[in-house]
């Protein structure tokens, strides 16, 4: 009955007008774009000559994977009081104030010359893109039902992997013909462009504030919101802070935040210096796998949206991750067969975090979007903000990328117990 219902709903949906995904979804997903092209390229950046010339510090050292961490300690800490302004003065806001301090922080970056500035460029720039989260989730549940919610989500989240497809390629090419400090010039003029450019033009803090937007695609949105719908269980207490299924979805999201984090920072140097790739062919094989991986999340959204079982499905995408990064580090292979595992790592995190932002959204009331996701990107990417830290440590004593790449296996064994859980009460 369940199934049967979704899919009433989303023929509804389709009738209903389909102008959300313009107003909400095509911005977001530049945006996101952006903001993940400009967190990859450090872990290109790091291995320039130039750069380690600018900075003294060498590709495997901590400092270069620091050069991520304060990044991402200041972005996860800033999603917090971010969630509190997205409540008081509105997502597209936010929104314009967040990338504005992007841009900024990314063409004062050229101009340090220590390491120590670095880092507070790296700060700076995380505080302005910590908006995102908490202005994506607002505004994904006020201009979405909630059986369309995987589908939204994996719209813009898809915009993690092209952002890093495009950084893959992009930096690469800035950094051969304009230089390390050149390839920051062009991220500041993209950001400017598209980022702040397309929000100031297209966001909407509501449907009913768009007047393009028709009278039946604004009911069709609010008679299924969170407080209105029958098509996800209820249990628990209405307040998200007071059920445990909310925070278990944060425990289970660190197997994709941990990983993913770890990966971007080290996955480039790890396929060059352990499996001997060249650094072309490593900017092939990431550029391929982050492509396929849109593919991927999308399929999952649709998927996720037909059947509303978010928790199994994750528990799906979980175990294809792990599988790819423990063949990735253990399995001794050619280029084409490591071409795979890495494949497999990275679309089983797109795969996971489709799922596991649908499942948020099964525990957020609408009136509580701002600041509940906030919380959750907050905790969450404090935790995840180690990995580039913790595996540049771990490399540095051990003098192998193993035990790192291990310990994020673990946190995706983690994830599936929590999936165990919520599995059985058919969320």
């Amino acid at each position: 009955m369940l199934e049967d219902s979704t899919a009433v709903k989303a023929d509804v949906a389709v009738g209903s007008g389909t102008r959300r995904w313009l107003y909400v979804s095509f911005p977001l997903l530049v945006s996101f774009a952006v903001a993940q092209l400009v967190k990859t390229s450090m872990g290109i950046v790091a291995a320039s000559p130039e750069f380690i010339d600018r900075f003294h510090v060498g590709p495997h050292s901590s400092a270069a994977g620091w050069a991520s961490s304060s990044f991402l300690y200041a972005y996860g800490l800033a999603m917090l009081p971010w969630g509190y302004i997205v409540k008081r003065i509105g997502a597209r806001r936010s929104m314009l104030i967040g990338s504005a301090i992007w841009v900024i922080a990314l063409a004062l970056t050229p101009f340090v010359h220590t390491i120590g500035q670095l880092y507070a460029t790296r700060i700076l720039l995380g505080v302005g893109e910590a908006c995102f989260y908490p202005v994506a989730h607002t505004l994904t549940a006020r201009w979405f039902p909630i059986q369309e919610r995987a589908r939204a989500n994996a719209s813009w989240l898809s915009g993690i992997f092209v952002g890093s497809t495009v950084a893959s390629s992009l930096t690469a090419v800035s950094l051969t013909s304009l230089g390390w400090t050149g390839a920051f010039y062009v991220q500041a003029a993209i950001a400017l462009v598209l980022a702040f450019g397309i929000t100031l033009l297209l966001i909407r803090d509501d449907p009913r504030s768009a007047s393009a937007i028709a009278s039946a695609e604004v009911s069709h949105i609010e008679e299924n919101r969170f407080e209105n719908t029958t098509l996800i269980p209820k249990s628990g207490p209405d307040s998200p802070y007071r059920n445990y299924r909310y925070w278990l979805t944060m425990l289970m999201y660190l197997g994709t935040n941990i990983p993913f984090y770890g990966l971007v920072t080290w996955l480039p140097l790890y396929l060059k210096d352990e499996r001997h790739i060249s650094f072309g062919m490593v900017g092939v094989i990431l550029t391929a796998a982050n492509a396929l991986s849109i593919v991927v999340m999308i399929a999952v959204g649709m998927w996720s949206d037909r059947k509303m079982r978010r928790a199994g499905i994750a528990a799906i995408g979980f175990a294809v991750e792990g599988i790819g990064v423990l063949g990735a580090v253990l399995y001794p292979a050619n280029t084409l067969i490591v071409g795979i595992w890495v494949f497999l790592g990275l679309a089983g995190n797109a795969w996971c975090i489709v799922a596991n932002w649908g499942l948020l959204h099964s525990f957020m009331p609408t009136g509580e979007a701002e600041r509940s996701s906030g919380l959750f990107s907050c905790l969450t990417n404090l935790v995840g903000a180690g990995a580039p830290a913790l595996l540049g440590w771990m490399l540095s004593t051990t003098g192998s990328y193993t035990p790192g790449f291990l310990v994020l296996v673990a946190t995706v064994v983690v994830s599936l117990a929590c999936c165990a859980v919520l599995i059985p009460q058919r969320y």
